[in-house]
C-alpha cells in the first residue's frame, strides 16, 4: 500500500513539473514573439524616421514662383482666412482632388477635418502659425483624403508678407508620414498594452493614471481605483487545465469592458489583478460597480473538458487623499482594503 502510495506521489509531482515546464515554454515562446514584434517595428520606424529627416534636409527654400522642384512634395498655399490658393500636382493625386475642387476652397473640410467642436478661445493652427510663425515652422498634422481615409503629414510652414509687413499668406511643404505614424501606434501598442486581454499593461496603467491624478488634483475633483483579483486562480488553472486561464482572464476583461465607462481605464497589474481607474467618480460610490462585476464574473460558466469552472473575485477600493496622493499609493490602499475584505468574509 505504500509503494502503491508513493508510486502516486511520485506520478502526480511528475505531472505537476511537466505542467509547470509546459506553462514555462509557452511563455517563453509567447514573449519571444512579442520581442521579435516589437525590435522589427523598432526598426522599421527607425528607418522611416530617418529617411523624414533626409526629406526635411530637401525641402524647398519656398522660392518667390513657388515652383514645384521636388516631384514628391506636397505643395500647399492658402490665406489668411484658410482658403486654398495654390496647390501642386503632386499634392491634387496624392489627396484625390482636381484643382478646381480646392482653390478658393477652406483647408478644412477638404484635405483637412473639420474641428468636431469649435470653441471660440481656442485658435486655429492657422491661426497660431500667423502669430507665432517661428513656432510652427515645422508640425505634423492628420490630414484627409477625398475618399475620407486619413493621412499623417508633415509641413513645413512659411508665412509671405506684403511691403507693409502685413501676412498675405502661408506656403506649405508637406510630406507623408503615414507609414511613421503606423508604426509609432505599433510600438505605442506592444509597449504598453498587456499582449494577452489587450488592456493597459502595468507601467502604462500608472503612466495614464498620474496624468488623471494630476487632473484631479489641479481642478479638485474626486478619483476612485478599484482592484480587482481572481480567487484561487492557480488552483483552477491545474483542475482544469492551461487553456482554462487564458480563456478565464480574456472573458473577466471582456466584463470590466462593458460595465465601466469609456472615460475609466482598465489595465492588468499582475498575473490575476486588475485595476481600474474611475476618474470623476467618489470612492463611496465603487461598491455599486463591485457589486455588478461580481455578480457578472461569479455567472460565468467557463465549459472545460472535464466539466463546468466558476470564478470568483476580490475586490479592493481606494480613493483620492490628498494634493500629494499617487496612483502607486492608491493601488497599496486599495490592496490593503482588499485584504481586509478578504478576512472579514472568510
Amino acid at each position: 500500500m505504500i509503494s502503491n502510495l508513493a508510486s502516486w506521489i511520485a506520478a502526480a509531482c511528475a505531472t505537476l513539473a511537466c505542467l509547470f515546464m509546459f506553462l514555462y515554454f509557452s511563455l517563453r515562446i509567447r514573449h519571444a514573439r512579442i520581442r521579435k514584434s516589437l525590435q522589427s517595428a523598432t526598426e522599421s520606424f527607425a528607418k522611416q524616421t530617418k529617411e523624414l529627416e533626409e526629406l526635411k534636409k530637401q525641402r524647398t527654400d519656398f522660392s518667390e514662383d513657388f515652383t514645384d522642384t521636388q516631384a514628391q512634395s506636397i505643395i500647399v498655399a492658402f490665406n489668411q482666412e484658410g482658403k486654398i490658393t495654390y496647390v501642386n500636382d503632386y499634392a491634387q493625386e496624392f489627396f484625390g482632388f482636381k484643382k478646381s475642387e480646392l482653390i478658393g476652397k477652406s483647408v478644412l473640410g477638404t484635405i483637412a477635418p473639420e474641428p468636431k467642436k469649435k470653441y471660440i478661445a481656442q485658435p486655429t493652427l492657422i491661426e497660431k502659425i500667423l502669430l507665432n510663425p517661428q513656432l510652427y515652422v515645422d508640425v505634423e498634422t492628420k490630414n484627409l483624403k477625398k475618399d475620407g481615409s486619413p493621412v499623417w503629414i508633415s509641413w513645413t510652414n512659411r508665412v509671405v508678407y506684403d511691403e507693409k509687413n502685413k501676412p498675405i499668406e502661408i506656403r506649405s511643404v508637406g510630406f507623408d508620414i503615414t507609414r511613421r505614424k503606423q508604426l509609432e501606434e505599433k510600438l505605442n501598442y506592444l509597449t504598453s498594452m498587456d499582449p494577452l486581454t489587450g488592456v493597459l499593461n502595468r507601467a502604462a496603467f500608472l503612466r495614464e493614471g498620474e496624468k488623471e491624478m494630476k487632473r484631479a488634483i489641479r481642478y479638485n475633483r474626486t478619483l476612485s481605483l478599484l482592484l480587482l483579483k481572481l480567487d484561487h486562480f492557480r488552483v483552477l488553472g491545474q483542475e482544469f487545465g492551461y487553456s482554462f486561464g487564458d480563456e478565464a482572464l480574456k472573458k473577466t476583461v471582456k466584463i470590466c469592458k462593458d460595465s465601466i465607462r469609456d472615460s475609466d481605464y482598465l489595465g492588468r497589474i499582475g498575473d490575476v489583478e486588475f485595476a481600474i481607474l474611475l476618474p470623476e467618480t467618489p470612492v463611496e460610490n465603487v461598491p455599486f460597480l463591485v457589486e455588478r462585476l461580481r455578480l457578472k464574473i461569479q455567472d460565468q460558466n467557463l465549459k472545460t473538458e472535464i466539466g463546468n469552472a466558476f470564478i470568483t473575485t476580490a475586490f479592493g477600493t481606494a480613493g483620492k487623499a490628498d494634493d500629494k496622493d499617487s496612483v502607486d499609493a492608491m493601488l497599496l490602499r486599495a490592496e490593503q482594503n482588499l485584504k481586509e475584505q478578504t478576512q472579514k468574509n472568510k
